[in-house]
């Protein structure tokens, strides 16, 4: 059967994964999963390539070539409905504020050293999979994979109304995430590394 090809919906669920300096998974409490995301952007960084024009001494064009534009990584940024403490700091490689079992805060993490790594994630999402006026039967969902971004916070404002959490992010290559650990990668077995 054909995949119904449809029309991506929502931000339902997200779910981050530490991993390590080589990117793989930390072991240990290593994820954490959400369904309060409020939006996700998802940006290509693209470098523009080089432009060479020869013309002559009365301005006709002569010779010119145009070589191909560069993908360099994605840029990310998600913003939430609540505040929690607990994706924040796996997110940021921070350290927690904890009272008894529960975690109360964050203790942001002050800038790394020029030898030390930037804390790293696997960040994946997902969204409904629409055919006509209903979710598709088949695969009810996308399933949007970053296997290694790298996390900061972003602008927040607080007034009066609902704050709504940012963090702003960039995508890295991950040869070690495979198909990923929780057996819900590509049926096929694929790697999954940019």
């Amino acid at each position: 059967m054909a995949f119904n090809c449809g029309v991506s919906f929502g931000a339902c669920l997200v779910r981050i994964t530490r991993v390590d300096d080589n990117g793989n998974v930390i072991a240990g409490s290593n994820s954490y999963t959400t369904d309060k995301p409020i939006s996700i952007s998802v940006n290509p960084n693209i470098e523009t390539g080089n432009a060479f024009s020869v013309r002559n001494g009365c301005g006709c064009s002569i010779s010119r070539r145009k070589f191909p534009d560069t993908f360099n990584w994605w840029e990310l940024s998600l913003q939430t409905a609540t505040l929690e403490p607990q994706m924040i700091a796996f997110m940021l490689g921070a350290a927690t504020i904890v009272d008894g079992a529960d975690v109360v805060g964050v203790a942001f993490p002050s800038a790394l050293a020029c030898d030390e790594a930037s804390p790293a994630v696997a960040f994946e999402f997902w969204s409904e999979h629409v055919v006509g006026s209903g979710l598709d039967a088949t695969y009810p969902y996308f399933h949007w994979v970053f296997p290694s971004t790298v996390w900061q916070i972003g602008d927040n404002t607080f007034e009066e109304g609902p704050a709504e959490p940012t963090l702003n992010a960039f995508s890295q290559t991950n040869g070690n995430w495979g198909d990923g650990p929780y057996g819900d990668g590509p049926p096929d077995g694929e790697d999954i590394s940019e």
